[in-house]
């Protein structure tokens, strides 16, 4: 009996020029120790009765649809080919942005450009066991970081067509898990390369010893499905939801203050182009996370007891944001 292990395996993806049509070139890794911790395909089964019996009389099968849940750590390099997953193919190269501009005014409700096809692959013998999934839109893409840990992400994917298991019995062996290339210099992002910090009302000040930030772009997309196809035809997107958290160090009133006069005055305070950026340096490796019109949704005192530090926490929302990567 032979039992299988992540170390036989690989996980590749590539964008699609139209909607469930394979890419050609699935060279993009999501980062480094890339995790998948559920795939899941599903065929809406339903079940037809019969008068006179108690047993089922047949099936038939509804809208197949599949979930795919993925960790990994960004890295130095190429993990920044994710975000193109929510805002399309970035202008520029140096830094890549997406999307060009910070600002409202995101009209595009498609995935022209955004949904992906994942290979994953696993090495069974002399040959490999190869399943293709088409048509992946994530549904929400999440960004975290802690004291003593790396900058985690976590994708999670919708995908509407899988057509094909493949099974290559002859020799074949899984691609090589990094870009297509033996690239040993990737570096990760760590708690150590990142500083967040928030207007003031005049200018963007850094925020004191920070324990914990997550941010999450949540796009509530749908699949669209069609007469004469079990799979999806194409997806769509509703509103686009940006929000997270961050702990630190109590040292003012400062972000008590904006809840309190959010409250009072019913506006934002955080109305500069740049309410809060968040930035991880690593070397000469960056990615800067700009949040538009932030709103402070609650502020959280923990920790006021003898000789403990006291920490405060906000959850916070904004109306749009732009990463710029410099790689």
């Amino acid at each position: 009996m032979v039992v299988y292990t992540g170390a036989s395996t690989s996980v590749l993806y590539g964008y699609e020029s139209t909607f469930g049509t394979s890419a050609g070139n699935l060279t993009n890794t999501f980062g480094l120790n890339t995790k998948v911790s559920t795939l899941s395909l599903n065929t809406n089964r339903q079940q037809l009765n019969k008068l006179g019996q108690v047993e089922p009389t047949k099936y038939v099968y509804g809208q197949q649809s599949g979930s795919l849940s993925v960790g990994f750590v960004l890295d130095n390099s190429h993990s920044h080919k994710i975000f193109q997953s929510v805002y399309g193919t970035p202008s520029g190269t140096a830094p890549f942005l997406y999307p060009s501009a910070l600002g409202q005014g995101n009209t595009q409700p498609t995935f022209a450009n955004q949904s992906f096809t994942t290979q994953i692959a696993m090495q069974a013998g002399t040959g490999k066991m190869t399943r293709t999934l088409n048509g992946c839109i994530v549904n929400s893409l999440n960004m975290s970081t802690s004291i003593g840990e790396p900058l985690n992400c976590s994708a999670d994917i919708t995908f509407g067509k899988e057509t094909t298991a493949a099974v290559t019995t002859a020799t074949s062996t899984i691609t090589q898990q990094d870009d297509g290339t033996v690239d040993q210099g990737l570096t990760p992002y760590t708690f150590a390369h990142g500083e967040v910090k928030v207007h003031n009302g005049s200018t963007l000040a850094a925020v004191a010893e920070i324990q914990e930030f997550d941010i999450s772009f949540a796009q509530n997309a749908e699949l669209l499905y069609g007469l004469n196809s079990h799979t999806a035809v194409d997806a769509y997107r509703k509103v686009f939801d940006i929000s997270g958290r961050f702990r630190a160090a109590w040292k003012d009133s400062t972000l008590v203050q904006y809840v309190i006069d959010q409250s009072r005055i019913g506006t934002e305070l955080l109305t500069s182009a740049v309410g809060v950026e968040l930035t991880f340096t690593n070397g000469t490796k960056i990615i800067k996370v700009e949040l538009n019109e932030l709103s402070v949704a609650d502020h959280n005192v923990s920790g006021i007891e003898p000789a403990e530090p006291i920490f405060e926490e906000i959850n916070w929302s904004c109306k749009a944001a732009r990463i710029s990567v410099t790689t």
